[in-house]
């Protein structure tokens, strides 16, 4: 993790918590999140380097406990919130509450490392039953949310740096999220 980008990050007070909110836009990043059905969530990267863009935002969420906001500028696609619901338990409310003041609130600058390799190893231990219902997802068509543990993190982490170092071109999530979660579906769009 040598290279890193510059990211723009918001403290919002909300309660008697402050919560750390790290702001993309899905245009620029080239990752697009789509709800369909009401019941399939998909988040398609263009390619390989937004694959690991997306890797490196859960690695962040997942280390930093920043809350990861993936704003849509266009009504086909969904907002996207990612976060540790142990450590923010937040609401939908507050979730919109984040939303609405992002326009309020002095951005400060800092430094995101990329993740750019995946190391083949972790399979080696790797125990799919751990994973089981680690991600919790929530859809609809203005806003979703991933309110995930550690071991969710982990998974999600693993996963896009997998798909993207090989010619795998989607993971589905469906067993690792709980039985009233949409389907998360991770696409990487040129080697699907």
């Amino acid at each position: 993790m040598s290279e890193s980008i510059l990211v723009l990050r918001i403290k919002n007070r909300l309660g008697s918590k402050d919560v750390n909110t790290v702001i993309l836009k899905q245009k620029e990043i080239k990752i697009i999140v789509k709800e369909e059905l009401g019941h399939l969530l998909l988040i398609d990267a263009d390619d390989c380097n937004e694959m690991f863009l997306l890797a490196s935002l859960f690695h962040h969420s997942m280390k930093s406990h920043d809350v990861i906001y993936l704003e849509r500028e266009d009504t086909r696609y969904t907002d996207l919130f990612i976060f540790n619901g142990a450590i923010n338990p937040l609401t939908q409310k507050e979730l919109r509450k984040i939303k609405s003041s992002i326009e309020y609130c002095k951005p400060v600058v800092c430094k995101l490392p990329l993740i750019n390799t995946h190391d083949e190893t972790v399979w080696d231990t790797w125990k799919h039953w751990k994973y089981d219902e680690e991600l919790r997802i929530k859809a609809d068509k203005d806003m979703a949310i991933i309110n995930s543990s550690q071991l969710g993190f982990e998974l999600l982490v693993n996963s896009c740096a997998y798909l993207a170092t090989s010619y795998v071109g989607h993971s589905h999530f469906d067993c690792h999220s709980t039985k009233t979660s949409p389907e998360l579906i991770i696409r990487n769009i040129a080697r699907n």
